[in-house]
């Protein structure tokens, strides 16, 4: 029997560190933040906005994030610019915000296919207005135009076209504005930023509720468990905080303590279990992978954008789940249903996972070793995008 107790320090939330580290850009003040990310994505970020000036290239590798949200910081301070990233950053799409950004005077060229980096900018002084973006494809299209609509003399009204996917991380970055003294109200498709700047505020970064995922996942795959994910709190700015909710369909029930969250096991009803990742796509990868470690037929949904990720998630974990036998089945285009394997059946020798280069399909397909014994990941390195210390912290389980 697998009993998995121990105290975790989840690394700071790194959605929540490039949100502060991008509106102190904007404001012009040095940034007070506790907590700051270590992930890869949140230095390079960091990085990049203190070496800007530099150079007119701006590489931000493949950190979606700061592709998005420099985007906008570039068309609207002077300067000729070029945006670009790695071959993968190249292929994720960028066209519903140069659109957005264009309508609003931005000068941007692609310089290969149009939508996509790299870009040239010529960055100039924006007013705002008023303008529509997609959001189907990304929340951070939206983000990023809200980020810097307190520093517009004309501030911004922002309607918000599409499929509402993701809302969590755009009321996220709402509410970050307002801690940093903007003016803001949505209603349902529309946000209203008024033209007040930013003023310096402490800010302490959360643990990432996307980080742990992976610990319900683990918590899931045990026999019994008594897990205390430490300063992790059900009141959270990340929308991902609904992984607790979820994981109950799983048979782990969250506890809050003074100390954090426990999480421990309960029975759970195994027939009929659906997800809707719609508003949380980046808890896809750990919930899929719990749910065929469990041997467990579900239906999932809001799978649509996750080919857009660091990979295309759904092929990603599709053929890694394959190789225990376990199906993945495309319903419709944001439609899956997974039928397992008896794990059991499963030759574990030699049993190694590819990671595509993505630091959630890694951390996701290790827990997995709790039930089949033992498994390898290439590249492991990549979980520092996100998740610097995983393996030390998983580490502690298997001794």
């Amino acid at each position: 029997m697998k009993t998995i107790r121990c105290d975790i320090q989840l690394p700071a939330s790194k959605s929540e560190s490039n949100r502060a580290l991008t509106i102190a850009a904007y404001g012009g003040f040095a940034p007070d933040i506790q907590n700051l990310s270590e992930s890869s994505d949140t230095q390079l970020l960091k990085r990049v906005f203190e070496d800007l000036g530099k150079s007119e290239t701006v590489d931000v590798q493949d950190c979606g994030t700061a592709a998005r949200f420099m985007l906008t910081f570039l068309a609207c301070h002077e300067g000729h610019w070029m945006l670009t990233g790695t071959e993968r950053m190249q292929q994720r799409p960028m066209q519903d915000l140069i659109v957005a950004l264009r309508d609003l005077g931005a000068d941007i060229q692609c310089l290969g296919k149009d939508g996509f980096l790299p870009v040239v900018i010529d960055g100039k002084s924006l007013h705002g207005g008023k303008v529509a973006v997609d959001v189907t494809r990304s929340s951070q299209f939206a983000s990023s135009l809200l980020l810097a609509a307190p520093m517009w003399p004309n501030g911004l009204e922002l309607e918000l076209k599409g499929e509402l996917n993701s809302m969590p991380y755009i009321d996220m970055t709402i509410n970050m504005m307002r801690h940093f003294g903007a003016e803001v109200e949505r209603n349902e498709r529309e946000v209203v930023v008024e033209p007040k700047p930013y003023r310096p505020t402490p800010f302490v970064v959360e643990p990432d509720w996307s980080a742990a995922s992976y610990w319900y996942e683990i918590a899931a795959l045990s026999d019994e468990c008594g897990i205390l994910l430490k300063d992790l709190s059900l009141q959270s700015l990340q929308g991902d905080a609904k992984m607790a909710k979820m994981a109950e369909q799983l048979g782990v029930q969250t506890i809050a303590e003074k100390a954090g969250l426990r999480l421990k096991k309960i029975p759970f009803a195994s027939e009929n279990l659906f997800f809707d990742f719609s508003d949380s796509p980046d808890l896809f990868p750990a919930v899929v992978a719990a749910c065929a470690g469990l041997e467990l037929e579900v239906h999932f949904a809001g799978v649509k954008n996750l080919s857009s990720k660091e990979s295309d998630r759904v092929e990603a974990m599709k053929t890694e789940l394959s190789k225990l036998g376990a199906q993945l089945v495309k319903i419709s285009e944001n439609e899956l249903k997974l039928l397992p394997s008896v794990l059991q059946n499963i030759d574990c020798k030699d049993l190694k996972f590819n990671a595509y280069n993505d630091h959630r399909i890694a951390m996701a397909l290790t827990p997995l070793c709790l039930k089949l014994g033992s498994v390898g990941v290439d590249h492991p390195e990549v979980v520092a995008k996100s998740y610097p210390g995983f393996w030390s912290d998983f580490s502690s389980i298997c001794q």
